[in-house]
């Protein structure tokens, strides 16, 4: 940690290793579009490269590259509202050459997906933090800056809605 503080980049390659992947997983959920999240991961990993000397060790990494990413997020989509891109366009997936207990899983994903990206902005970041990027609930708490207790609060209000909205989709 010290060495990466004093300007190592080998040393801060090896101690963010391990959060690229979720990093990538949390700005796909925001901008639902690989390469945009692809770019904002590169541009978290350099700003926090940049300023990381001003990182307290003391405190879980973890929270603080997400917030990171979160506020690049942030600026992507009103970016993206200001230059009026139209809808994204992925490849269709050959369901039939999938055996069909993969199509229902896969299915049944999506449709779960769908659910919460339609929840309100609060309870969809709670779940997509909590099961998506397993986060524990005090990087929740540090992430979201509030108490554990209102991190647990909050889960439980969103899970309450998202099985409400799944009952009615079903």
């Amino acid at each position: 940690m010290l060495a990466a503080k004093n300007g190592d980049s080998q040393a801060f390659t090896l101690i963010i290793q391990g959060y690229e992947r979720r990093l990538y997983q949390a700005a796909y959920s925001f901008l639902r579009d690989m390469e945009d999240a692809a770019d904002v991961v590169q541009d978290t990993l350099f700003r926090a490269y940049k300023n990381f000397n001003s990182f307290d060790e003391t405190r879980p990494l973890y929270p603080w590259l997400y917030r990171i990413t979160k506020n690049l997020c942030i600026n992507r989509v009103k970016s993206r509202h200001r230059h009026a891109v139209g809808p994204i366009i992925t490849e269709p997936v050959d369901e039939r050459s999938m055996p069909e207990a993969d199509v229902l899983k896969r299915e049944e994903c999506r449709r779960i997906r769908q659910c919460v990206e339609g929840l309100p902005e609060q309870a969809r970041e709670i779940i997509m933090l909590k099961h998506f990027q397993e986060c524990s609930y005090a990087e929740i708490a540090e992430i979201l800056e509030i108490p554990p207790g209102t991190v647990m609060s909050r889960l439980y209000n969103a899970r309450k809605l998202l099985r409400k909205v799944l009952e009615r989709e079903a």
